[in-house]
Order: structure tokens, then C-alpha cells, then sequence
């Protein structure tokens, strides 16, 4: 057989992992049809029994592939309209991206079949797996870990309760033991087989994760909701000034910005009474380096003293290197005073976007994609103090990462606040798909969290997980609410995520004594 056949799987299976991927991404925002997630792995499953290891590499690359093309095809969009790509390049460069992301199920899909189709494989082996291989997705090349596994049942409120135990990591290791307990109920029958012990077996197991988990969750969340109640609250304000890209950048509009911002506040400022309040600008509200360029800055100042009001806003900073200054991507809070109380930079950099990540060898990419010079990083963990109360910021796409708020949350922040500014994504589903990362977020750690995008979704999250005046996209708008103030530390942010690191370790056991295994007999043969 030649070299390439070995690696090829039927048209047929190439076909049923692209279409199977690719519907699995209706089960995640905005689109939120949770019971996608219950069984969308199994179409992977099936194949990775059915296929050698090199061809259920190749299937499960193409799955992965299909699920995240339907995901982030909103790249295009951010390409094309703000990075000066044309639609070939711009095709081109996210399939290089989706490329990299399907290599995770490919290697999922190749360690089934390695692995065989014995339960025990599926139901231990391969949740622990995916788990690890979920976890390094989000921590090498500075980590992608945009919807995990776990995401699909973001629209299913009691079935993430358990979040504040496990993090994604866990909650994605459960929901493939879920989707290996369904293909041993599903698959026996489709290939003309019968029940059996374990067909029996796994389907009261199925009936107990589901409809426990389900009860435990309801119960929790019960739980969680009369604690908010019973807790203090900060009365919370987010401004959504809805200013275009071209817009927010144009020097001669800087004071429009502003003051649209400002008017918008001062409606919010008529129908709140309770003091002390917030008030949370997006990301690049004030589009200049705030307090040193005095005459932008001055009006925010006296505006913050005569509303009486915390002001958080996204601006530029400088940070001192030597003899030169290096930007950063700050938010700045403001008292009611109208001083400055401190401000927090932004520690997880977009690459290619903020910094270029190993750029003596990518020396290139920053004059091609006319990229400056590295931001500079902020101290992670770091909050900042809103009348006692410590809140923790996160900017823009830092909200995806589990341990950012969790290190914000061991610093003492009883809330959290995301700035972002999501224009660049356009009308499509990435700023849901953001929004729904930052609920994740809260319920890890059982804190509120207020969020303001400068084109939307804006709005708050529970402890609980529930979502509380979100606005719509491309619209001015501004919103309040009284959050609660949690202070318990969960299991999540008291130890961190367990469950990746775990399964990572453990799949690597299982391979190696799998390996070893194989290899004995060959030694007894070749003696």
C-alpha cells in the first residue's frame, strides 16, 4: 500500500466528520443548542473505532477543523475589514488557524484508535485526554483556550454550576464521559450488534450523571441565588458609547467620544440614588494616553467630582523602560474626587495584535502587518480599590483565561469588570461567543461581573451565571444594576484547574504503559 493511502480515510469519513463538526457548533453562542454537546463527539467516536490510527488522525483533524470553522469564521471579518488582508489571504490565514485547532481532535480521534475499542478506553482514557489536551490548547503559544468543550453548555445554567469545582477543564472532561456513555449505547446497535452487560450498564450511568448533575446543579444554583440576595451590592453602571473603529481613533473626534460617553453616564447618574457607585467605560474610551495629555484628560477628571462617582475607563498608557516609554493597554479609575486612584495594564497581550511573539525569528510579520512595537505587560492579579471594595479588570480578551481571574480573585476582588471593544468582529458571533466566556468566569469564582463593550455585548453577570441587561450590537447604550458582593472562595480559586493538568499527566501514562505493552511482545518474539 503506498505511504498516503495509509493516512487516507474513506471520502465517506472525511464527509461525516466535516458535517458532524460543523453542526456541533450550533450547541455554543449564540446559537446555544446545549443538547448538541450531549452527543456531539460520538460521530468521532465512531469513526476512531472504524478507522486505523493514522486515518482517525486524519478524520478527527478534519472534525476539528469543520467545529471551528463554523466557530470562528468571523476572522474573516477582523481580516479583511481592519487587517488590510484581502479575502484569499484572509481565507488562507484562518484555515492556517483552524488547522492548528483541529489538530487537537485529530490527536484525540488518533489516540482512540490506538488505544482500541475496549470501554474502559472510552470511558477513562478519553475524557482524561481531551481534558489535557484541552488545557495545553490553552497554555502554549500564550494559549487559545476560546470555547473549550465545556462552552456548549452555555445555554444549560444548572449544568454549569459545577464550574466553581472544576473549571472548563473538569466540566469538558465530564461532558465527553457523557458523549462516550451515548456511543455505547448508540454504536452496538448501528453496527448490528445487541445489548449486552455494558450497553446496560451504561445507560443507567448515563441516566445518573445527567439527571444528577441536573439536580445537584439546580440545588446549587438555588443556593448561589439566595446568597446573592442576602449579600451588600454595588450599584454598577456600563456605557456602551458605540463609536466606529475609524471614529474612536479620529483625533479630531476625541471630544465627541467623550462626551457621548459622559451624557450617556449622566442619564445612568438621574436614576441612581445609592452611593458608592461605578461607572465602567469600555476598552480605548479615552483613545489617548490619559492624565499625560492634560487638556483630554481634564474634562473626565471634572466629570468624575461632579457626578460623585468610581470611574473605570480604558485609555492608552506609558510605561517607563529606561530612557523610553513603551504603550500599554490600560484602564485607568478615577474617584469622586476627580483624582486618579490607580490603574491596571493589561497582562495577556493579543499576538500579532500587541506584541509579536518570537520576534527575532518572525522579525518580518511586523513590517508586513505594520504592527509597532511590543506593548508592555501588566502585573497579573492586580485589582483596584472602589471604595473597599477590590475589583478586578480584565481587558478584552482576558476574560477567556480561567487563571487571570482566578489570581484577581485570590488578591481579594469581589468583582470583576471586562472593558473590550468587539467592533472589530462585526454583526457576527464572536461577541456573544466573548460574553459567554466572562459567565463562565463568575460562576468559577461566585463573583459578579459588569461588562462594557464599546459596540456591545454589554452588560452584567451573576455569581450564579445569569445574565442581566445585555444589550444588543452596534447600539448606544447604557445599563445598571445592583451586584452582589460574594466573598466565599470556591474550589476552583482556592486550587486552580485540577482537572487538565491531571489528565494530561494521566493520558501520558496510559500511552507510555500502552506502549510498553505493545513492545513486550515483539521483545519475546525477536528472543
Amino acid at each position: 500500500m503506498p505511504r498516503f493511502e495509509r493516512w487516507r480515510p474513506p471520502r465517506g469519513a472525511v464527509i461525516a466528520a466535516a458535517v458532524s463538526g460543523l453542526a456541533l457548533a450550533a450547541a455554543f453562542p449564540p446559537v446555544n443548542l446545549w443538547p448538541l454537546a450531549l452527543v456531539g463527539l460520538v460521530p468521532l467516536v465512531a469513526l476512531s473505532r472504524r478507522l486505523p490510527p493514522r486515518q482517525a488522525l486524519v478524520a478527527g483533524w478534519v472534525w476539528g477543523m469543520a467545529l471551528f470553522l463554523g466557530l470562528m469564521y468571523w476572522l474573516t471579518v477582523v481580516f479583511t475589514s481592519y487587517g488590510g488582508l484581502s479575502w484569499p489571504l484572509a481565507v488562507f490565514t484562518l484555515f492556517i488557524l483552524v488547522w492548528y485547532l483541529g489538530a487537537y481532535a485529530g490527536t484525540w480521534g488518533c489516540l482512540l484508535s490506538w488505544w482500541g475499542p475496549k470501554p474502559w478506553v472510552l470511558l477513562v482514557s478519553g475524557p482524561l485526554a481531551w481534558a489535557g489536551l484541552e488545557w495545553v490548547r490553552g497554555q502554549i503559544f500564550t494559549g487559545l483556550p476560546w470555547l473549550p468543550y465545556a462552552m456548549g453548555l452555555s445555554g444549560a445554567l444548572p449544568l454549569i454550576q459545577s464550574l466553581e469545582l472544576w473549571s472548563t477543564s473538569g466540566l469538558s472532561l465530564l461532558l465527553v464521559l457523557v458523549n462516550a456513555l451515548v456511543a455505547l449505547l448508540v454504536l452496538p446497535r448501528l453496527e448490528g450488534g445487541r445489548w449486552g452487560r455494558a450497553q446496560v450498564a451504561a445507560a443507567a450511568a448515563l441516566v445518573i450523571i445527567l439527571a444528577g448533575g441536573w439536580s445537584w446543579g439546580s440545588w446549587r444554583l438555588a443556593q448561589v441565588q439566595a446568597a446573592q440576595a442576602a449579600a451588600p451590592k454595588l450599584t454598577v453602571t456600563v456605557v456602551q458609547g458605540n463609536f466606529s473603529l475609524p471614529e474612536l481613533w479620529n483625533r479630531a473626534l476625541r471630544s465627541q467620544v467623550l462626551q457621548r460617553q459622559m451624557s450617556l453616564t449622566s442619564q445612568a447618574g438621574q436614576q441612581v440614588s445609592a452611593r458608592p457607585w461605578l461607572v465602567v467605560w469600555p476598552e480605548s474610551a479615552a483613545p489617548f494616553y490619559f492624565l499625560r495629555e492634560t487638556d483630554a484628560s481634564q474634562p473626565v477628571l471634572d466629570f468624575a467630582r461632579q457626578q460623585g462617582l468610581h470611574l473605570l475607563l480604558g485609555c492608552l498608557g506609558a510605561v517607563e523602560q529606561g530612557r523610553r516609554l513603551q504603550v500599554s493597554n490600560r484602564v485607568w479609575l478615577v474617584g469622586p474626587e476627580g483624582r486618579p486612584r490607580g490603574f491596571y495594564d493589561k497582562v495577556h497581550l493579543v499576538p500579532f495584535g500587541e506584541y509579536v511573539p518570537l520576534h527575532k525569528i518572525l522579525f518580518f510579520v511586523r513590517a508586513v502587518a505594520q504592527i509597532g512595537d511590543d506593548f508592555a505587560v501588566g502585573q497579573p492579579g492586580k485589582t483596584l480599590d472602589v471604595a473597599g471594595v477590590r475589583v478586578g479588570p480584565l481587558i478584552c480578551y482576558e476574560s477567556i483565561f480561567p487563571e487571570l481571574a482566578r489570581e484577581q480573585r485570590k488578591n481579594g476582588a469581589r468583582l470583576l469588570v471586562n472593558q473590550t471593544n468587539d467592533a472589530w468582529f462585526g454583526r457576527t458571533s464572536a461577541p456573544y461567543q466573548h460574553m459567554a466566556h466572562l459567565m463562565f468566569r463568575s460562576v468559577e469564582n461566585r463573583l459578579a461581573s459588569a461588562r462594557a463593550a464599546n459596540s456591545g455585548v454589554s452588560g452584567f453577570v451573576l455569581p450564579s451565571g445569569e445574565t442581566r441587561r445585555s444589550t444588543g450590537l452596534f447600539v448606544t447604550a447604557v445599563e445598571t444594576q445592583r451586584l452582589p458582593l460574594m466573598s466565599a472562595e470556591t474550589f476552583f480559586s482556592r486550587h486552580g484547574d485540577l482537572a487538565g493538568p491531571i489528565g494530561l499527566i494521566a493520558g501520558l501514562l496510559i500511552l507510555g504503559l500502552d506502549a510498553w505493552r505493545r513492545r513486550k511482545p515483539r521483545e519475546a518474539e525477536d528472543v
